[in-house]
């Protein structure tokens, strides 16, 4: 998995009207793709718990506690799939796993969808998924809870799960500061300048060192 440019995150009720989304900042993940059977499996996430962020620290130290994932004592979240899936260029698939939280191992069952392969500027290839799923909390021992004056519950019950997913073969991964190198033809301007073979930068020149890595 290329982290810097996916996505691990949730969200879940909150007082029946709006919901609180976080996602998880510092994990990896391995997976087997067949090129000749279009065969996904063996499929790994290793998530640490002690990166959740939800945009409030107060609230992240909650979470980080014994009440909610107990990163003290269970540091890692992982997901391991059960079976190998067949995938196709925009279609969907169903990713039979398991999730380990807490030390409580439950079924998951992902739905997905296979984005496609793209080769970045670089010339490394680029696999692209997305998938949701949905778990009870209290299947892992997370059942901390406030009473509504009026009925109900402060915090649901159903954690939805979204991932988005960018990967590439082992040992071929484009370095995360390559992006941050202006285009070829930028360089070259650069150095024709500097040897007075031209008096000014291009337009598209100039503009490369303004933009932002992606």
């Amino acid at each position: 998995m290329v982290s810097e440019h996916s996505r691990i995150a949730f969200d879940v009720d909150y007082m029946s009207m709006t919901s609180v989304e976080g996602k998880f900042k510092s994990y990896r993940g391995f997976f087997n793709l067949s090129e000749k059977s279009d065969e996904l499996s063996n499929v790994k996430v290793i998530i640490d718990g002690a990166s959740v962020d939800t945009n409030d620290d107060k609230r992240d130290f909650h979470l980080k506690g014994h009440e909610f994932f107990f990163v003290a004592s269970y540091p890692e979240i992982t997901f391991t799939s059960k079976s190998a899936v067949k995938i196709q260029e925009g279609k969907t698939f169903s990713l039979i796993g398991e999730l380990t939280m807490r030390g409580v191992s439950k079924p998951l069952t992902l739905e997905g969808i296979y984005v496609g392969l793209k080769k970045d500027p670089w010339g490394k290839d680029n696999y692209f998924f997305k998938l949701k799923g949905e778990i009870n909390r209290k299947d892992f021992g997370i059942v901390w809870n406030k009473d509504m004056d009026a009925g109900g519950y402060l915090v649901g019950d159903i954690v939805r799960l979204n991932l988005t997913i960018q990967a590439q073969a082992q040992g071929d991964k484009t370095s995360f500061s390559t992006h941050m190198v202006p285009h070829t033809k930028a360089i070259q301007e650069r150095s024709d300048l500097k040897k007075g073979k031209i008096k000014k930068l291009s337009t598209a020149s100039d503009e490369t060192d303004h933009k932002a890595p992606q």
